[in-house]
C-alpha cells in the first residue's frame, strides 16, 4: 500500500518542473520581443509609408509592436523574426486603411482634425514636397504601394521583401522600378497642378 506523504513530493516535484519550464519559455518569448524591438527604427518608418503623418505612423507602430508581443507565441521560425515582424507591421497599417476607409463611409460629414502646427516657411514647402509624394505613394496599385514602402521607407533588402510578400526577387524589382517610374510622373503631374 502506498502511503499519501510518498505521493505528495513526486507532485511537488513535478509541479516545480512545470513552473521551471514556463519560465524558460517566457524568458525566451522576452528575449526574442526584445530583438524584434531592435527594428523599431524600421517599423516606424514601414508606418509612416502608409500613415498620412509621422504621428499615426507612431500610433500604427506601436499596434505594431503590440501584435507582436501577444502573438509572439505564432513565431514558429524566430530566426526569421524581422521578417515576421514587418510582416506584421504591412497587415497592420492595411487592416488600419481598411478600418479608415469604412469609419469615413460611415462619418462622410465629420469635421476632420487638423494635426498639422504652424511651421517656418522651409518646413511648410517640405512637408507640402512630401504631401505630393505620400499622394503619389497612395495612387499606386496595392501590390507596388507595398513593395514600394518596405523598399524606401523600411529600407528592407530585395531578399526580405520577397519573404515578407511571398514573391521572387526579379518580381520585387519589377514592382520597385514600375512603382518609381509610376511617382516620378505622378510628382511632376501633381507639382503642375495636373
Amino acid at each position: 500500500m502506498i502511503s499519501l506523504t510518498a505521493i505528495q513530493p513526486i507532485i511537488r516535484v513535478g509541479a516545480r518542473q512545470e513552473i521551471e519550464g514556463m519560465a524558460v519559455t517566457s524568458a525566451d518569448k522576452k528575449e526574442l520581443f526584445e530583438r524584434l524591438l531592435e527594428n523599431r527604427k524600421t517599423v516606424f518608418w514601414i508606418c509612416l509609408g502608409y500613415a498620412r503623418d509621422s504621428v499615426e505612423a507612431e500610433e500604427l507602430a506601436q499596434e505594431v509592436f503590440f501584435k507582436a508581443w501577444s502573438r509572439i507565441d505564432s513565431l514558429r521560425t524566430p530566426e526569421r523574426c524581422r521578417e515576421w515582424l514587418f510582416r506584421v507591421a504591412r497587415n497592420t497599417c492595411l487592416d488600419s486603411q481598411k478600418k479608415k476607409r469604412l469609419r469615413r463611409l460611415f462619418e462622410a460629414n465629420s469635421p476632420r482634425e487638423a494635426r498639422d502646427e504652424k511651421t517656418p516657411e522651409a518646413l511648410v514647402i517640405l512637408r507640402d514636397e512630401l504631401r505630393l509624394l505620400k499622394k503619389a505613394v497612395r495612387a499606386l496599385p496595392n501590390k507596388m504601394r507595398s513593395t514600394f514602402i518596405l523598399r524606401e521607407y523600411g529600407e528592407l533588402s530585395y531578399h526580405e521583401i520577397a519573404d515578407i510578400l511571398g514573391i521572387r526577387e526579379g518580381t520585387v524589382m519589377s514592382r520597385l522600378n514600375g512603382a518609381r517610374g509610376k511617382i516620378r510622373e505622378r510628382m511632376k503631374g501633381l507639382s503642375h497642378g495636373k
